[in-house]
């Protein structure tokens, strides 16, 4: 599924004074985007530039859009030397890439640099177009979402649970590998940064392929683990569940309702029997219109014999409850509490969480 994916560089704010002369910057903004580099201008002398760029178009495969990230950079300008780094921005564009998802991203983004921390912000607007292709040897899982949480979000409904997927990528650790430079702090942190970002990607495009392989749309309780100290290199795991799920109109409508009793409602213990001496005024209510509620708030102790038939649980009223209800509740005490404590919510099973 080919598309295009457009960057606008809009503002920044808050930078660092880069001209120790000046106490200002001259700040200017490189778009990366796999092989392809775009440049804004220089904003000359300010803290708080105002770049308002021209859209910057990359045209990409789909599985492109999920491994890599754009990478923004913004570098002081230097006349006489090289440029210096302020600091970096990774956006992930698979959030983007949904049938029912946003298509565009826009806002203030923290500028990250490696050594220094935060060093101001940027803001930046992103769009991505996606075109139909119908090709089934392709890579990508567009379309498959993925849910860091282990229950089905409110506004979805489950239809199939499939099961457990997982995958595993590993890669060397760019940390030590031979290069012909002087290897300074920032540049091996941020090849461990951008490694990190894409094994990232990689590892989410290739779980969302074995969910289409099950013909699910979703993977709930999805995790990531990373080993950076390991021998085998940089290793990320993934494991989640893969799902169908099932998107609700009307998601108030599907919730479970919990009514509680009328204030006006007498509760009538179940062990108490109707006193003959009491009348009422009106008609008398059939059985199987009275309401009848149970409290388990109400303490019972269990009275403790040498007789079988001695056998009870006894309120503190002193009055005794039937026989057959002890001795059911005496031999299956786990199958009455269970029925008193179910979740008045629907449970959904989450496999490897």
């Amino acid at each position: 599924m080919p598309g295009k994916l457009k960057v606008k560089i809009v503002a920044g704010r808050h930078l660092p004074v880069m001209d120790r002369a000046s106490d200002l910057t001259d700040a200017f903004v490189e778009v990366k985007f796999g092989n392809t580099t775009f440049k804004t201008d220089v904003c000359l002398k300010s803290l708080n530039p105002q770049w308002n760029s021209e859209w910057f178009k990359f045209e990409v495969d789909d599985e492109d859009l999920q491994d890599e990230p754009l990478q923004i950079t913004v570098l002081d300008h230097d006349t006489y030397s090289a440029n210096d780094a302020i600091g970096k921005v990774y956006i992930d564009i698979d959030p983007l890439l949904y049938s029912e998802a946003a298509t565009v991203i826009s806002g203030w983004f923290p500028i990250y640099d490696t050594i220094h921390g935060i060093r101001g912000e940027i803001n930046v607007v992103v769009k991505v177009d996606l075109f139909n292709d119908l090709n089934r040897f392709r890579q990508s899982s567009c379309g498959v979402k993925f849910f860091c949480t282990t229950s089905i979000p409110k506004c979805y409904r489950a239809v199939i649970i499939h099961g457990f997927v997982e995958e595993l990528v590993v890669n060397e650790d760019p940390e030590y590998q031979w290069i012909d430079r002087i290897r300074t702090p920032r540049a091996s942190n941020e090849a461990r940064q951008r490694l990190i970002s894409l094994m990232s990607g990689e590892l989410q495009r290739k779980i969302g392929l074995k969910v289409l392989e099950m013909r699910g749309n979703a993977v709930v309780g999805y995790l990531q683990c990373f080993d950076l100290e390991g021998e085998s290199g940089l290793v990320v795991r993934a494991i989640g569940t893969a799902c169908t799920l099932d998107k609700l109109s009307s998601p108030a409508a599907f919730l479970p309702t919990c009514n509680s009793p009328s204030k006006e409602m007498k509760e009538i213990p179940f062990n108490e029997e109707p006193n003959p001496n009491t009348h009422s005024s009106g008609p008398s209510t059939p059985l199987k219109n009275q309401t009848y509620s149970f409290s388990p708030s109400k303490s019972y102790s269990r009275q403790s014999s040498s007789s079988d038939t001695d056998l009870s649980l006894t309120p503190k009223t002193g009055k005794a409850l039937p026989l057959t209800f002890s001795l059911f509740f005496f031999f299956f005490p786990n199958l009455f509490l269970f029925h008193i404590s179910f979740p008045s919510k629907p449970f959904f099973p989450v496999f490897g969480i």
